[in-house]
């Protein structure tokens, strides 16, 4: 059995190698996302004066050629994506997070319509509660859960914000497979609860691996995006402390892992087309 499972990862390791030699991939020693301490209301607005307080730090990313299905198959060959510009504040009570990059389309307006046509999107990862040990930075491993912020560039209009169903995604792209709805990605009920109406543009979720993302109970994080001169600015919005057992512990003093996404709706990005970043350093001044 050993050497079986040492052959396994030879195989696997050969693998691997076979795919990052056809996309670069972003290596080197992390960074420190540290979020600025600060009195008073904070900033939804991406272009609020506010954030003039906070550090940015640039965060590498590069193309998901891990798991199928992989950036290597959109029209560039890999996804777009190459760094977000990250910025955080918080009040002792709340925590914005800030994400700015480059793109030079605006792919929000069509997602409505049942045409071929992608959003962009960015999305935060953090490991969610109910881990012992650091997840896997590819969303999780089973026993080690993340919490995924993710922000969807349609939902800014308040037509699609109240038009699609929590979860829902792209025309013509759901299935049912035990009693759960597969759309885009993500795994929704089959009958969510009348409640869960969207109030935000950024979905609160949770996933243990590929294709196990999943919609959270509780919606707890706002957002909003604004888009111009070829760049996209985002901001997150959530209570430092919540009641959801599945999300991320964020706390005064606190150190915790974080990773980061981006979608380019013009690169046909989807799913698990994207660029991605390893696990950086999050801190709470």
């Amino acid at each position: 059995m050993a050497l079986m499972r040492r052959l396994f990862g030879f195989v696997l390791a050969g693998a691997l190698l076979g795919l990052f030699s056809m996309v670069p991939v972003v290596q080197g020693e992390g960074f420190t996302v540290a979020s600025k301490s600060v009195s008073g209301d904070l900033p939804l607005d991406p272009r609020s004066s506010e954030w003039d307080k906070a550090k940015s730090v640039t965060i590498p990313l590069s193309s998901q050629i891990i798991f199928t299905p992989r950036a290597i198959v959109t029209p560039l060959g890999r996804s777009s994506v190459r760094q977000v510009d990250v910025k955080s504040l918080n009040n002792g009570t709340q925590i914005a997070i800030r994400l700015e990059w480059p793109d030079q389309t605006d792919n929000s307006g069509k997602i409505l319509e049942d045409t071929p046509y992608f959003r962009d999107a960015a999305a935060i990862q953090f490991p969610a509660t109910g881990g012992k040990e650091q997840p896997y930075f590819g969303m999780g491993h089973q026993g080690a859960p993340v919490n995924i912020w993710q922000w969807k560039s349609e939902l800014q209009n308040d037509q699609a914000l109240r038009a699609l169903p929590l979860g829902d995604s792209y025309a013509g792209t759901s299935s049912s497979i035990n009693g759960r709805n597969w759309y885009d990605g993500l795994w929704t009920p089959l009958n969510p609860p009348q409640d869960k109406e969207r109030k935000s543009p950024v979905e609160d979720l949770i996933a243990v691996g590929f294709s196990t993302l999943s919609l959270q109970d509780s919606q707890d994080v706002m957002g909003k995006g604004v888009y111009g001169a070829g760049m996209w600015s985002v901001v997150f919005l959530r209570d430092l402390q919540t009641k959801d057992k599945e999300d991320a512990v964020l706390k005064k003093g606190g150190t915790v892992p974080v990773a980061f996404a981006v979608w380019d709706g013009s690169n046909e990005e989807r799913d698990g087309l994207k660029s991605i970043s390893t696990w950086h350093e999050f801190k709470v001044e």
